[in-house]
């Protein structure tokens, strides 16, 4: 249709023909033929705008690329004997029609029918539910029954059989019908609850009537569980909440937004396998299939409408909001009876720092809560405690990146506690959660020592670190960005694009890594709305797009969703801070490998220094700390109410990683020496991440220092470790408390 692609010779051709990676933008025809009694359509996403036609006939038109949408054809004029024509047209450009799709959405927004679409052939074909959903309600076995009927079925006296889990129906009882919807309230004959550990569902079917004949019949899995608040804790069947889990894209590197089952279901073991119990559906709904699952598997869920970063003159347009209201009542629709969904969620990363959002947020939020009393509302808020519109939600949600875009490493800790005691202040009955945060880590990329940019190694320290630390802070959880690496739309970064700055003496691709890999840059040339995306990706995925490469980061989320082990009790043993670790007794001999004790470790003092060459590995982050026979040689320490245990200084006024932190690192390069000698559980090793939390236990010689939270959980801080040198012997953490070093804290 467009003469400029037949003219100019191959470019033209090919600008506007030839397929590329993830595919030029316009409108996808689909057309097949279906039964002549198919009386009702139902589409589970079409991206972004659909029309659908039958016979040549409109009888849908949708906006808006991942909620599902019913399309009926009581209008629809059939011929004896001949199947109907199904044209679907789907047009993926971007529009002011359809502002709920904006074209720099940081992830790829694909086009075309991404997931199922079912055809339903009914014996009248103008009689029929729209949809049922089931909402739990107290007493236990009490629950709401929503119907929603075709127009048609409006004052025909019908009625309408339910039968709960396999039951026989009860008698058909008749509809008021003075609106499409009716809601009944019903008692579960024998209900259960429903939760992670025990995912446990019910069915109900109903049969819609007319006199005699069954015209219609729904069947509906549904689970009975509650969510609500109690101050600052999310509490699900009055039992509080620690959530553990990811953001996630629906995409893979062969289907794009358009999943197999086989993929969900694979996708669900990864979760498992990473320990997770949460899982926020971003942004956009989700596919039924997926929620399907999170229900027989026990995984909750924060499903939201479609949006990133809308500005202050999107919230206040009203083709968009009526768009984004349009989106949430068919999210609601869809999603209503799936146990796993906890809370509902849109308008992500608004401009909500002033006034002019709150009208935009109160209109979605009043229209959850009326909808749906029984679950949350939230936002993933970007402007944090410049935001205006918090006290509207149920549950505070911030995304924010420190040791990735801003702050160090080792802020990461005090980043997220400053946001929590803002918090408690302004709001002290809200709970909070990090519905966001992370670090970009090119699969295959390493650099376990100096922790580069963009490198697995340093993502991992930025995800143990943040996971901890929602722990610290006292979170109600924490969604890691993000589950897989995503696509992000390339276009953006085209040389032809008006938006992007000229690049230096590369093509895009080769200049983009190369930038952001040599000098650690994460900002993009091409506007300050955008970042940097190497290899076209959003990289911030603990697994890369395909699955097949599980970062260094998954391990790191694997390792912290474990969570605590230990309470951590508060005010610490007391000692001066900051304190040199003086070993008390216990410890290990000077004698050599194999030989009977000959000296106890008594007096050492905990170190950290970098002059033998096994305290540093080439393929491990940190440095091992140990025991020091010599006074001088003494490093100082500070332990925080919160467990931390930091590294304040050294008795010889060297500089050497002031502000790490000690932790268990289990997956530290073994010396050959150390295994002999049958050493610790893991090494004690400072570094830049925080990813241990520790106990102190009284003991008359002193006290014990036990890992309360992260890797080697409930090992013992003990210097039994390998010998280093003639003076000294690196500290390890035991989990056999007989191997315990007993310490004191003395004043530097």
């Amino acid at each position: 249709g467009d003469e400029s692609c037949w003219q100019g010779g191959r470019w033209s051709y090919q600008r506007c023909c030839d397929p590329v990676a993830l595919g030029r933008r316009g409108i996808a025809a689909y057309r097949t033929f279906l039964p002549r009694d198919t009386a009702l359509l139902h589409f589970h996403a079409c991206s972004m705008r659909c029309a659908v036609y039958v016979n040549r006939q409109p009888v849908g038109d949708h906006a808006g690329g991942y909620t599902p949408f019913w399309v009926g054809l009581e209008e629809v004029v059939r011929m004896p004997g001949q199947d109907l024509e199904l044209l679907v047209l789907a047009d993926n450009r971007f529009s002011p029609e359809w502002p709920v799709h904006q074209q720099y959405f940081d992830w790829y927004q694909a086009g075309g029918l991404l997931r199922p679409v079912e055809a339903h052939l009914l014996r009248r074909p103008l009689l029929y539910l729209r949809g049922v959903s089931v909402l739990p309600r107290r007493p236990v076995g009490t629950v709401t029954v929503e119907l929603r009927f075709s127009q048609v079925c409006i004052g025909r006296g019908l009625r309408v059989a339910l039968a709960f889990d396999g039951a026989a129906p009860g008698p058909a009882r008749p509809v008021a019908m003075h609106s499409d919807e009716e809601l009944w309230w019903e008692t579960v004959p024998q209900p259960w609850l429903w939760s992670p550990a025990s995912p446990k569902l019910h069915l109900l079917s109903v049969s819609l009537w007319d006199g005699s004949e069954e015209v219609d019949r729904l069947t509906v899995r549904f689970g009975l569980r509650f969510v609500e608040t109690s101050g600052e804790r999310i509490l699900l069947n009055g039992e509080p909440l620690a959530l553990k889990g990811v953001n996630r894209h629906e995409t893979d590197p062969f289907g794009g937004a358009a999943l197999p089952f086989e993929q969900l279901a694979h996708d669900m073991a990864l979760l498992h396998e990473l320990g997770a119990n949460f899982v926020r559906g971003s942004h956009y709904s989700q596919d039924q299939r997926w929620l399907d699952l999170c229900d027989e598997h026990g995984i909750l869920v924060w499903e939201e409408t479609l949006g990133w970063q809308p500005s202050l003159a999107d919230l206040q347009d009203r083709t968009f909001l009526v768009q984004q209201l349009t989106a949430l009542d068919e999210t609601l629709n869809a999603s209503a009876s799936h146990p796993s969904v906890i809370m509902w969620g849109f308008l992500n990363e608004a401009d909500s720092e002033s006034l002019g959002a709150r009208p935009a947020h109160k209109a979605l939020v009043d229209f959850a809560h009326e909808r749906d009393p029984t679950r949350l509302v939230s936002w993933g808020s970007k402007r944090k405690m410049d935001d205006a519109t918090l006290d509207l939600a149920d549950v505070i949600s911030f995304n924010d990146y420190p040791g990735w875009y801003d702050a160090s490493v080792d802020e990461i800790p005090a980043v997220w506690q400053k946001y929590a005691d803002w918090a408690r202040q302004h709001y002290p009955s809200k709970p909070l959660l990090i519905s966001e945060a992370g670090a970009d880590g090119l699969a295959g990329f390493r650099s376990p020592q100096q922790r580069t940019m963009w490198s697995e190694d340093l993502q991992a320290a930025i995800v143990r670190a943040s996971v901890l630390a929602a722990h610290v802070a006292g979170f109600a959880g924490i969604a890691l960005w993000q589950f897989t690496d995503s696509r992000v739309d390339t276009a953006i970064f085209r040389a032809d694009n008006p938006q992007a700055s000229p690049l230096p003496n590369a093509s895009d691709a080769d200049w983009v890594e190369r930038v952001a890999v040599e000098y650690e840059a994460t900002a993009s040339p091409y506007g300050a709305h955008l970042t940097l995306r190497p290899r076209g990706l959003n990289s911030k995925g603990l697994l890369s797009l395909d699955r097949r490469h599980r970062k260094q980061a998954f391990r790191a989320a694997k390792e912290a969703f474990q969570g605590a082990c230990l309470p951590v009790l508060p005010g610490g043993p007391g000692w001066p801070e900051p304190a040199r670790l003086v070993a008390a007794a216990g410890g290990a001999s000077w004698g050599a490998v194999g030989a009977g004790p000959a000296q106890a470790c008594t007096g050492c003092t905990l170190s950290v220094h970098i002059w033998n060459a096994l305290d540093r590995s080439p393929d491990a982050p940190g440095i091992r700390a140990h025991g020091h026979e010599k006074e001088d040689r003494a490093s100082l320490w500070s332990l925080k109410p919160s467990g931390l245990l930091r590294l304040a200084g050294h008795a010889d006024g060297r500089q050497l990683a002031l502000g790490a932190f000690l932790g268990a690192a289990p997956h530290w390069p073994a010396a050959e020496s150390a295994a002999a000698a049958g050493g610790g559980t893991a090494q004690a090793v400072v570094e830049e991440a925080a990813g241990t939390l520790w106990a102190w236990e009284a003991v008359p010689d002193g006290f014990l220092l036990r890992v309360a939270y992260g890797p080697a959980c409930g090992g013992y801080l003990s210097l039994r470790g390998e010998e280093r040198d003639e003076t000294s012997l690196y500290a390890v953490v035991q989990q056999d408390r007989s191997q315990a070093t007993a310490w004191r804290a003395l004043a530097a």
